[in-house]
């Protein structure tokens, strides 16, 4: 196989990105501050500072905890719940950096009410406007309880990352499927000159099958699981992966659904910023 096939991949899947018109301002200068503008939103009520924290098609997922039913909420119910109640704000949150590469930024944030906890995992990465949100998973949790993962399910998410990579060797839109959620939407970041972008999954699987029909593989590009970190019924996870002897990175979250985990979300691409 040619070692230029997987650049044109690369080529296909920018032409088909979609970049959106960008805000008229800059937003937030780092990952903290755009985690900071959330905080503030949640506790004042605030859909107009929500929307400058998040990317409006960031869907929010998590699993409810009676019955371990998936669950979703897109930018927009999150706006109208918002602004229809009255603020409640959180008695005390924190944020961790849980990994930070050039553009990209993998964050856990913390928040506390009387009778509740919300432990988020946040993908965050910097876009021409400024950093924003692009992922959020999370997990509710009683008072004084903590999330935590056995090492059994981190040989669970390892097993569904090994069939992304399957999935992106083969070209198989099954696989795909198999591993992922299926409205998980890819960010992408400083990929063949586009400075930001993404695409829904189904995208992403019609170029699987158009190179998969062509007879095209890619068993050539190695990659590496670099971090794993589980909290409860979501996760996340850092990987790397060199394609034409370019370095590409993915934050990735996961949530376990059915007893099954699979990826929601995802940010990907160069980390080092073009020259």
């Amino acid at each position: 196989m040619s070692k230029t096939l997987p650049l044109v991949t690369l080529a296909l899947l920018t032409a088909c990105a979609r970049t959106g018109p960008l805000p008229s301002a800059r937003l937030h200068a780092s990952p903290e501050e755009a985690v900071q503008a959330y905080f503030k939103a949640s506790d004042t009520g605030s859909s107009r500072l929500l929307r400058s924290a998040f990317h409006p098609d960031v869907l929010m997922h998590w699993v409810d905890g009676v019955d371990g039913t998936p669950r979703t909420r897109t930018q927009l119910e999150w706006w109208q719940v918002l602004d229809a109640k009255a603020p409640q704000p959180a008695t005390g949150r924190e944020m961790t950096v849980l990994d930070r590469e050039g553009p990209f930024a993998l964050m856990e944030a913390v928040s506390h009410w009387p009778d509740h906890t919300f432990d988020d995992l946040l993908l965050v990465v910097e876009t021409p406007v400024g950093w924003r949100i692009v992922g959020k998973v999370f997990q509710r949790l009683a008072p004084g309880e903590r999330a935590t993962g056995s090492a059994a399910e981190q040989e669970a998410i390892r097993a569904v990352l090994d069939a992304k990579f399957e999935a992106h060797a083969l070209y198989s839109h099954a696989l795909l499927h198999q591993s992922h959620t299926p409205d998980c939407i890819y960010y992408r970041v400083n990929v063949e000159g586009v400075p930001f972008a993404w695409s829904t999954l189904s995208e992403a699987a019609a170029r699987y099958a158009a190179n998969a029909e062509a007879g095209i593989q890619d068993r050539e590009s190695p990659w590496n699981v670099l971090k794993v970190e589980v909290r409860g019924n979501v996760a996340a996870a850092k990987l790397e992966v060199r394609v034409g002897g370019v370095r590409f990175i993915d934050h990735l979250l996961l949530v376990r659904t059915g007893g099954q985990w699979r990826i929601s979300a995802a940010a990907w691409g160069n980390p080092v910023p073009p020259p």
